[in-house]
């Protein structure tokens, strides 16, 4: 099953609530309790985003989920294309079902603002003065689009923007990224063998045809020319809503405009009738005034009087005027048929305006320009560029302009980024068209043609044509009227797309990021500096700087800009990006979406986003640092499990995330300095002769542990779960107890080496290895217990049952303890101090009851003591002698470096390490363990004094020179030699008390010896 559809059948709900999450902490580096102080917060951004971001977040990660676990199982280019399409569509049905959500819940208060933006470009229309045809050189005012009050329709705007870019996308990626194993090229051959061979007689849609199949380019102008015309159609108010807005404006019904200018006609009337005249006024006759006297009207009725009479219309007449040429451009905007369009135009009556727009387009298909006549509507787009030079109101003006490709005509009605961009894209086109008809269709567009009719190459203006749509999407950025807009975050995306320079734009939106986030000193924090070492590498410019940090501030842009790199990366294998410092910033956009995750507390949606990242390290370093947020026991099976289903190596994170809260608790960098010497004894006084100089110190065991140090050992606990994983586990549980035993923090070391003892692990893996759990550590379980694994087997299923022979349990069990061997030596270390820790407490205690004539039990003195001398004896036998990345014993690392000198050097820093812990630990112990001896003589049984006295033996033995270089070279063979010379002296006073007893003892050691010796009563 995916890994969200395994959440939802498992412990790990889907977050829905705070109690549906996995355990989330709160701890010192949580990113939760990160600043108390908002200003010093480097999260801000990205909190201020949980707090805003709903279902759509557990919506997007379900489509990626279905997506990352068929692309996991079935690595075919083809599948991986096709699955990556549908995700696209299906990330924009999200959009599309939330937009209609959206709708129904605020459907007054959109159209309330359509229908505001509507009037507004009403009044705007019917105040704003007439262009003339000298205005056409002069500047151009664009109108610009008010932001809504409304944070309801704000969010539906958002989400129609969202939709529209994820058709963007999907457009780009079909036009520039056809299907794995799709010959464009012949595809092409063929569609234009289809259209026929160029000829003089060639239809006028097939010269259309062919162009746009020869000219990659140009078909993405009609591509994105199609995009920006559905966009309008979906986010814009439609045709009867402005019709129905200047309906109320003009306070007539538009019914009534079939009837041509009423207001006007009937002034006329009445003029002819006081001057008595029957026929029609002439330009010689007296002016007619209009009725507010401000105007000279026009004196007949015919399409063009006004222009060529240059005289105007009743206000009225006016404004039905201007209204039908608003009507006119936003049937064209919004990518209405020419049929509509022309039928539209004679239901009002105006057929001759019909002919005049729609000509020659009843034989064309939708979504192509005016072909029209032998010159494939060269000549159409001629006039009607002069027509939009002569026009008299700005709509009509921008309507021809569009036909002509005169992007000056248009601009002063476009409001946004969208039209500007469709004016410019527009032009662009029809400019590449017609410079195509003149070099390959001189019959149709003869060069006399040409001439007679210049007209102004907005290619030309623009530089190479394979540059056009980058260098048009940055005219836009430098553009007054669209700079604010072009700069927003989602026309940032949609602008990158169409530019084919996303990569670039998230390459700077995650080295923003870092910048954001610069701060942010935790060390789970998951953004890194994309430049490393070199800090040249990526520089933002101010205004880049900017634009960039807010998009990684809003929570639509951060998540759509977070898919599309996986969709490109990941879906389209597309890596345009081949540094190392652009990986790093794109991962670092990935890893801001995680962040806002975790401060969400979607933790279970982690590992599917951690699986997208360009490398395994940036997986690992990602997850190293969340894996300190889960505490709860079950929930770090369940975000184990998670991590697997997405394919990623949870051994390889949870190691991530020892290294990472190690660093951070100062046991690496030198924070703490490392011990040179663990003290335990402290001095006695020359009457003291229960010790020989010297005894265990009082509280010399601190138990208690920090902060950092308890992260330490929670982090430990995610090895618990690791399954046949026993090598990395031990490893790092010996790194673990060497690096705070280094720091003599004996407190945390114990806690972990309890909690965790050889034995406990050793019963929670060997299940996995051997079949069923049993302490390895056990002489004689290397022998295989038949009936314990066929009771285990019996239990499981029969495809999860382990088959293993006699000999393969044997050398699995050589192998635990051999791997466990280091941290065996280490956990026995912990326990040994802790003993000599309690030996002080009875000493104590039982010096108090002698002190008040009480009889004392030595039950348990004895048994301390013998557990004390047991440990010793097992230390002292060989300590730390192996590697704990294998078992290999130190004095081979000459042979493993032949093979492979890392390890060997790994090896070399261990062994340094081990040793500077033997020096530190060793040394003490054994002078402690003669106190313990010789006071144990005297509290509970005297043959203890023997044991003291043969430690001198222990460390003459040819075995221990190991032991006897370490008193050398600590300098401390002194105070050895000395602390023996009184414990024999100490036995010589044992044998003075009691001598009757004393004479009477005949138990000796395991080698023969005995307490008589030093007995001065004793006869020879």
């Amino acid at each position: 099953m995916m890994a969200l559809q395994s959440r939802r059948s498992g412990s790990v709900q889907s977050v829905s609530g705070a109690n549906n999450t996995l355990a989330f902490a709160r701890d010192i580096e949580s990113p939760v309790n990160l600043s108390s102080n908002p200003q010093e917060d480097p999260l801000r951004p990205l909190r201020t985003m949980a707090d805003r971001v709903g279902k759509e977040v557990e919506r997007f990660a379900e489509r990626l989920d279905e997506w990352h676990g068929l692309n996991l199982s079935n690595d075919n280019a083809k599948t991986r294309y096709q699955t990556t399409l549908r995700m696209v569509a299906e990330f924009k049905d999200v959009a599309d079902s939330t937009v209609e959500e959206l709708q129904r819940q605020s459907d007054a208060e959109h159209r309330g603002e359509l229908a505001k933006s509507t009037r507004r470009r009403i009044q705007n229309m019917a105040d704003v003065p007439r262009p003339s045809i000298e205005s056409g050189a002069g500047p151009v005012q664009s109108m610009t689009a008010s932001e809504p009050k409304s944070s309801a329709v704000r969010e539906l705007r958002a989400w129609q923007a969202e939709s529209a870019t994820w058709d963007l996308l999907r457009i780009i990626i079909e036009h520039y990224h056809p299907e794995p194993g799709t010959d464009v090229e012949d595809q092409n051959k063929e569609s234009l063998k289809k259209t026929g061979e160029e000829y003089r007689h060639t239809q006028n849609t097939d010269i259309w045809n062919r162009f746009i199949l020869k000219d990659d380019h140009a078909k993405e102008k009609t591509l994105i020319l199609r995009w920006l015309e559905q966009t309008a159609e979906k986010s814009e108010s439609d045709i009867p809503s402005i019709t129905e807005e200047l309906e109320k404006e003009s306070g007539k019904d538009t019914n009534t405009w079939a009837a041509g200018w009423l207001d006007t006609r009937s002034k006329i009337k009445q003029e002819k009738r006081l001057r008595g005249s029957a026929g029609p006024l002439g330009m010689d006759s007296r002016p007619i005034a209009s009725s507010d006297r401000t105007e000279t009207l026009v004196c007949q009725l015919d399409p063009d009087a006004a222009p060529r009479q240059g005289r105007t219309l009743e206000k009225a007449d006016e404004y039905y005027e201007r209204a039908l040429w608003m009507v006119c451009y936003e049937m064209v905007r919004r990518g209405k048929s020419w049929e509509e369009i022309s039928e539209w135009c004679k239901g009002k009556n105006e057929s001759w305006r019909a002919i005049s727009l729609c000509a020659g387009y009843d034989t064309q298909p939708a979504g192509v320009p005016n072909l029209s006549g032998p010159s494939v509507g060269y000549l159409f787009r001629r006039v009607s560029y002069f027509n939009a030079k002569a026009a008299r109101y700005h709509y009509e003006r921008a309507l021809y302009g569009l036909m002509s490709g005169d992007v000056r005509s248009v601009e002063s009605v476009c409001r946004t980024w969208d039209d500007h961009l469709y004016a410019r894209y527009n032009a662009l086109l029809l400019s590449r068209f017609d410079s195509y008809l003149a070099e390959n269709y001189p019959d149709q567009v003869p060069a006399t043609l040409a001439r007679k009719f210049v007209f102004q190459d907005i290619v030309a203006s623009v530089g190479p044509w394979e540059e056009s749509a980058p260098r048009t999407i940055d005219s836009l950025k430098e553009h007054k009227p669209t700079a604010a807009q072009a700069h927003s975050p989602l026309k940032l995306i949609q602008g990158s797309l169409i530019g084919r320079n996303i990569e670039e734009l998230l390459v700077n939106v995650g080295a923003a990021i870092f910048e954001m986030t610069r701060k942010d000193s935790r060390h789970v924090n998951l953004i890194v500096d994309p430049n490393g070492i070199r800090k040249d590498s990526i520089k933002l410019d101010p205004p880049v700087d900017k634009c960039c940090r807010a998009l990684a501030s809003d929570p639509h842009a951060l998540r759509i800009a977070v898919h599309i790199i996986i969709i490109l990366r990941q879906g389209l294998r597309l890596d345009a990006i081949k540094d190392s410092s652009g990986s790093l910033a794109m991962d670092n956009v990935i890893a801001a979406y995680i962040e806002m995750l975790r401060l969400s507390r979607r933790i279970d949606m982690i590992p599917l986003y951690a699986a997208q990242f360009s490398t395994e390290a940036r997986q690992h370093h990602c997850l190293g640092r969340i894996l300190p947020d889960i505490k709860n026991s079950d929930d770090q099976k369940d975000f184990l499990r998670l991590m697997e289903e997405c394919g990623l190596d949870p051994v390889d994170a949870v190691s991530e995330n020892y290294q990472c809260v190690l660093k951070a608790s100062g046991l690496l960098d030198g924070i703490m300095r490392p011990v040179d010497r663990y003290v335990m004894l402290e001095p006695t006084k020359e009457s003291d002769w229960l010790w020989p100089g010297k005894r265990i110190k009082k509280n010399f065991f601190d138990f208690s542990t920090n902060v950092k140090e308890d992260a330490v050992l929670d982090c430990m606990e995610w090895y618990r779960h690791l399954q046949r994983f026993r090598g990395p586990t031990f490893l790092a549980l010996t790194d673990a107890v060497k690096h705070l035993l280094l720091h003599g923090r004996l407190g945390a070391a114990l806690k972990l080496t309890r909690s965790m003892s050889v034995e406990v692990m050793s019963l929670q893996k060997t299940k996995d290895y051997c079949g069923y759990s049993f302490d390895f550590t056990i002489p004689g379980t290397e022998e295989q217990d038949r009936e314990a694994l066929a009771e285990e087997q019996a239990k499981v299923n029969r495809d999860k049952r382990i088959t293993i022979s006699e000999e393969q349990h044997m050398q699995e069990v050589q192998h635990f303890r051999q791997i466990s061997q280091s941290y065996h030596d280490l956990e026995k270390l912990c326990t040994l101090i802790e003993l000599f820790s309690k030996w002080r407490a009875e000493e104590d205690k039982l010096i108090q009851m002698k002190a008040t004539n009480a009889k004392p039990s030595t039950k348990n003195v004895r048994e301390l003591f013998e557990a004390i001398d047991m440990l010793t004896e097992s230390l002292l036998s060989g300590l730390l002698q192996v590697s704990s990345d294998g078992g290999i014993p130190f004095n081979e690392i000459d042979s493993v470096q032949a093979e492979d000198p890392a390890h060997a050097a790994v090896m070399a820093r261990e062994h340094l390490e081990f040793s500077t812990l033997i020096h530190a630990y060793i040394p003490e112990i054994v002078l402690a363990y003669i106190s313990v001896a010789q006071a144990c003589s005297f509290f509970a049984t005297r043959e203890t004094a023997v044991k003291a006295m043969e430690m001198a033996n222990t460390i003459a033995e040819e075995n221990r020179k190991w032991l006897r270089t370490v008193f050398k070279r600590d300098g401390r063979m002194k105070e050895l030699v000395e602390m023996l010379a009184r414990a024999s002296l100490g036995m010589v006073r044992l044998s003075e008390i009691e001598p009757g007893k004393a004479a009477g003892v005949k138990r000796r050691g395991s080698k023969g010896e005995t307490v008589r010796i030093w007995d001065v009563n004793v006869r020879n």
